[in-house]
């Protein structure tokens, strides 16, 4: 107890201490019980004002740069720390294991430490602060900053006007550091650049140096290796930017459609608004997915998103949406997959109370036709949708080859799923609300 008391005492006095700062790093992880690897201890001990990081996924990014900006933060009084990320809810698991790593110290010493533990924001007793935030210029602006850690910086929208026109003015009179992390995504992105510009420190590892670290194991990798397409598998574990040659969405594309102040809503709230709904039915091979959209002039916001589980039934899937309609009372038009199942689902959904419900049969003609609709809306700005990596990454696996007859297939590789895509793609052709081509077969009518 007595050499815990000491190493509290001294953390907080860290900023007058003879110490070395590398003998500062080594008693502040013991103090926190953080036993870092050599990979994790180089970026802790790294001093440079700009940094890039490329880790493979369970290597212990966020609980490395966590910790580093712990250290920041009680090593330099009066100084804030941002935690910024593509959208609220992923700045907060970085905030949350800032947290959790603090309250490893027993509550009395926590209290030596900390003034204020508020849900995105901490103030130590030294004056200094780590707030976290989302990817929106609106709320970034106003801040100086003496460190930022942009994390998961290539799926960034707009990230060359949120880098160099409001990031970066942040720390001009701090000389402030300047760390920036992510998965590979797109190469025409500021996080790719980083990543070759030689003003940066490059702190890079695959899953090879998180097994020989003991942070995951082999048997693990081989499963992921086996279950997930080769193009992500070499983005989130080789930590690879891989170009997308033959995905009907661009990694770049999909990245202007994230909307960093976007968040998901709850099955159980009471939501206002302009609601439109896809639905993907599956079953054995492929979920079920809902998929609502809210439209605000021409405008499309994806709001909520539900997969259910394979072997879910039909009913299950019917009830949930008849629920939501009902809590929601604004879900306009639903367009429905009725492929392989039949039309009768639409007369399920009717006899259910759902209103306004049209069937679409999956035909080549019929896929063209929605997948060309979405990617319209994406390209003209239109169709947003928050900080979802499920989403984002199955919306790029769809592939696509232009036939003989002129005509596009569509696919995707095999073990992985497509049923998010094709669910907001019928989300889309709902809130559009064009003419009934004559590959449909309306429900009710239109409200």
């Amino acid at each position: 107890m007595f050499d815990l008391l000491k190493g509290v005492a001294d953390l907080k006095n860290f900023s007058t201490s003879e110490l070395s700062y590398e003998e500062k790093l080594r008693k502040s992880c013991a103090l926190f019980g953080f036993h870092p690897t050599d990979y994790q201890w180089k970026l802790l001990a790294d001093r440079s004002k700009r940094i890039v990081v490329k880790w493979a996924r369970q290597s212990g990014k966020t609980t490395t740069l966590a910790m580093k900006a712990i250290l920041f933060a009680l090593m330099n009084p009066k100084t804030l720390v941002l935690i910024v990320s593509p959208s609220l809810r992923q700045s907060m698991i970085m905030r949350d294991r800032v947290g959790d790593i603090l309250s490893s110290l027993p509550a009395i010493f926590k209290q030596m430490l900390i003034t204020k533990m508020q849900r995105t924001v901490i103030t130590f007793r030294n004056g200094s602060r780590i707030i976290a935030l989302p990817n929106s210029p609106p709320l970034l602006r106003g801040y100086t900053a003496h460190m930022i850690i942009a994390d998961e910086a290539a799926f960034f929208r707009d990230d060359e006007m949120v880098f160099y026109s409001v990031m970066m003015p942040m720390m001009a009179t701090t000389n402030g550091t300047l760390i920036v992390s992510s998965t590979p995504w797109g190469k025409n992105s500021v996080f790719y650049k980083f990543c070759l510009s030689p003003e940066f420190s490059k702190h890079e590892n695959t899953w090879r140096d998180a097994v020989q670290a003991g942070l995951t194991t082999e048997s693990f990798i081989e499963e992921m290796r086996n279950s997930l397409p080769q193009e992500r598998f070499l983005r989130e574990f080789e930590a690879q930017f891989v170009e997308d040659v033959d995905s009907w969405l661009p990694q770049d594309l999909i990245t202007r459609c994230v909307d960093g102040n976007l968040e998901y809503l709850e099955f159980g709230v009471e939501a206002k608004g302009e609601f439109f709904a896809g639905v993907d039915f599956g079953k054995h091979q492929d979920h079920s997915v809902v998929t609502v959209l809210e439209r605000k002039e021409k405008t499309f916001k994806v709001v909520h998103v539900k997969r259910f589980p394979l072997e879910t039934p039909y009913a299950s899937v019917i009830g949930y949406i008849k629920a939501l309609c009902d809590k929601w009372r604004s879900i306009y038009r639903i367009s429905a997959d009725i492929t392989g199942v039949g039309e009768y689902i639409v007369e399920d959904m009717m006899r259910g109370g759902i209103g306004n419900v049209t069937g679409v049969n999956f035909t080549a003609p019929t896929k063209e036709a929605l997948a060309t609709m979405m990617k319209q809306e994406m390209v003209k700005g239109c169709l947003f949708f928050p900080y979802d990596r499920e989403l984002i990454n199955e919306l790029n696996i769809e592939k696509f080859e232009m036939m003989k007859t002129g005509g596009i297939k569509f696919s995707h590789p095999e073990g992985s799923h497509d049923d998010m895509f094709w669910s907001l793609a019928l989300a889309v052709h709902a809130a559009r609300g064009e003419e009934k081509p004559t590959w449909v077969v309306t429900g009710a009518t239109p409200k």
